[in-house]
């Protein structure tokens, strides 16, 4: 069905961690690109206490900017990359704490994260 990533560097000191998804086609429209995200924003931001997620989109992938704008994300500059032997543009996007609650629609309980498994991912 699709699969989300959540990775960071030195969390412990940057407090921003980048979200990356991918849903398969078939799955596309029907809101489930929103939960996924969302729910890894509240891991984050509920449950790691970030103050910021990042997230990027390849230029012209408009479900995927969708999803960031309809959960509060802004523009926050382009890269290049190389996909399929060829440099694209790749949307940067940024979310802030203070956005993902004003634009917070899902509703979502974080269970189990424990002291310990804070401290190990640098949150504690």
């Amino acid at each position: 069905m699709g699969k989300q990533d959540l990775a960071a560097k030195q969390y412990n000191l940057t407090r921003e961690a980048t979200t990356a998804s991918w849903l398969g086609r078939a799955h596309h429209g029907r809101g489930l690109g929103t939960e996924m995200r969302a729910a890894v924003l509240a891991l984050l931001f509920d449950g790691l206490d970030a103050e910021w997620a990042l997230s990027d989109s390849l230029d012209g992938n408009g479900p995927s900017e969708g999803v960031s704008r309809k959960l509060g994300y802004q523009a926050d500059g382009i890269d290049h990359q190389v996909y399929k032997d060829r440099r694209v543009t790749s949307r940067r996007w940024r979310l802030t704490r203070a956005d993902w609650e004003a634009h917070r629609t899902h509703e979502v309980a974080v269970e189990g994260l424990d002291r310990d498994a804070k401290a190990m991912l640098g949150a504690a």
